[in-house]
């Protein structure tokens, strides 16, 4: 009998490939969430450690000075927070296309592992009825 060949096996190849980029894109979109996500934390440090430099003085311009900076702090974390919704948005979508990869080959694979167990019982089958020939010629003679 002649070797299992799977005749979508360059297809399920190439899934296989897309599913790995689709990986690698939510890899990377995850990564620039968590990126934007530290930088917040890093903001909001700093603004408890000003608010705590500033707690308790009685100097005008540092009063004045600080105020200033909250403010800037404030349209940066303002600008961080626009961007996490929109890489929030990018990943959720790069977590879409890498799902649908792994569902087609998933299906590719189960189609695959059917054929092959078909291919076994069908070997099978062939083993089993040139045995029972050779038994019945040997017993027939």
């Amino acid at each position: 009998m002649k070797k299992f060949k799977f005749e979508l096996e360059d297809v399920l190849s190439l899934r296989k490939f897309q599913q790995e980029q689709a990986q690698i894109e939510l890899g990377k979109a995850v990564a620039e969430e968590t990126k934007i996500q530290d930088n917040l934390n890093l903001l909001a440090l700093q603004h408890a450690e000003a608010k705590k430099a500033l707690s308790g003085s009685t100097d005008f311009n540092a009063i004045t000075n600080g105020q200033s900076y909250f403010s800037f702090l404030k349209l940066q974390e303002e600008k961080l927070l626009e961007d996490l919704a929109a890489a929030k948005i990018f990943t959720e979508t790069k977590r879409e296309a890498f799902k649908e990869a792994l569902q087609k080959t998933e299906s590719l694979n189960k189609l695959k592992e059917k054929q092959l167990s078909d291919y076994k019982e069908l070997e099978a089958k062939e083993e089993e009825d040139t045995i029972d020939d050779m038994v019945t010629a040997r017993f027939n003679k």
